[in-house]
């Protein structure tokens, strides 16, 4: 709780004493009858304390505030119903009452009768007999919505940090994987080359090869995070657009993950021998890139993993279809509106999977900065489809040419 504090008023103290106030001088009696009436209805809390610091008289919504009846607190120690914290601050400011200074606006905490705690705003004048009179107003609510506010804001704060710290430890594990894979290859050719042996060309392609899958493996990721960055930021991603050849785009793509999974069967089909569209190359292999990476990611038995290119004609255009769809763990039901929401990440692949929850917000950004779309069909314990529609030639909006 806070602690007392004068804020331009001042406390009451444990005896009221008026320097020239004459000592043995009585108590003021009640209000007159006339004023009665104006004291019973008033919304404030008033009272009177004899010069022992006891209570001498109360007005009717005094007791009631706190749950006491009138007998309970009349002749009592004013200070006995001050939070301990609050003594020495209300203390204080009651000697300086006692030299005659009126007292406006001390706040502390007065014990109810359940033993909770109000937090009151006080007004005190010393009186000629030796009395102080006393207005409280209750202002407890008053710090509610502040603390509330406080609470809240401390709970976002430490949850935001959970999910950095989180999110960091995903970005660590996934670079590991492919820097592992570089290391081991790198190390093994350093130690043919130290015992001066010569490794068929072959056996050289399939190491290169994994490195080269890695080391695009990385490239895609630290992307990701540099445009996961950018957007933060609030600037937008422009596309930097050419004429690319769609079907050998996603062959590559498959090929690059073939090499590195030997547990995995791919399944390359297109419908049409070449698939020309207008796109960021790059973005658009990145896309292709996160959807096989998971579709590897999350079928750890392996099974089987096909690569569809089609065309398609409708009546908004022509289009390019990728698909890709793998036999892992899929996605549940509850999770699906949210596959593509960043960070998230599906209730039967956290703490099992590794992953930071970018790569298919990405790829829904990616995609959607082509105008175009990506749906998924999936069933959990069955695998998931994911599907890509593309524009053939993008809209007006996107039209930012590569300068080659």
């Amino acid at each position: 709780m806070a602690s007392a504090r004068p804020t331009g008023h001042r406390p009451m103290a444990s005896q009221v004493r008026r320097p020239n106030s004459v000592s043995n001088g009585a108590a003021r009696p009640p209000p007159a009858e006339d004023h009665a009436q104006f004291v019973s209805l008033a919304t404030d809390l008033l009272t009177a304390i004899d010069r022992e610091g006891c209570f001498k008289w109360l007005a009717p919504r005094f007791p009631q505030a706190f749950g006491y009846t009138e007998a309970e607190l009349l002749d009592q120690p004013f200070m006995t119903f001050i939070h301990p914290a609050d003594r020495a601050a209300t203390s204080a400011a009651l000697e300086k009452l006692s030299e005659g200074e009126p007292t406006l606006g001390l706040e502390n905490r007065f014990r109810c009768q359940d033993g909770s705690y109000r937090r009151l705003a006080w007004t005190a004048i010393p009186t000629p007999e030796g009395l102080l009179c006393a207005l409280a107003r209750d202002i407890t609510e008053r710090g509610q919505p502040e603390a509330k506010r406080t609470r809240s804001f401390a709970r976002e704060q430490s949850a935001a940090l959970a999910r950095k710290e989180g999110f960091v430890a995903s970005v660590c594990h996934d670079v590991q994987q492919p820097l592992t894979v570089i290391l081991a290859q790198t190390q093994f050719l350093q130690r043919q080359l130290a015992r001066g042996e010569t490794l068929p060309p072959e056996q050289l392609g399939t190491c290169l090869a994994y490195i080269f899958a890695a080391a695009a493996r990385m490239r895609v990721m630290t992307q990701d995070l540099l445009d996961a960055s950018v957007r933060q930021s609030g600037h937008t991603l422009a596309p930097f657009l050419a004429r690319t050849e769609l079907v050998a785009l996603a062959r590559q793509a498959v090929s690059e993950h073939e090499v590195v999974s030997k547990l995995h069967q791919f399944l390359f089909e297109a419908e049409v021998p070449t698939l020309e569209a207008t796109v960021d190359e790059t973005r658009v292999h990145r896309v292709l890139a996160n959807l096989l990476t998971n579709a590897v990611n999350y079928s750890p038995n392996g099974g089987v993993v096909r690569v569809t290119v089609k065309a398609s004609d409708g009546p908004d255009g022509k289009f390019a279809l990728l698909s890709v769809c793998d036999e892992g763990v899929g996605i549940p039901q509850d999770d699906l509106p949210h596959v593509f929401d960043r960070f998230h990440r599906g209730a039967n692949v956290v703490g099992r999977f590794a992953g930071t929850g970018l790569g298919l917000s990405s790829a829904r950004e990616l995609v959607e900065m082509h105008g175009g779309t990506i749906s998924v069909e999936s069933e959990e314990g069955k695998g998931s489809t994911f599907v890509v529609r593309l524009p053939l030639t993008p809209p007006a909006e996107a039209t930012r040419l590569s300068p080659e």
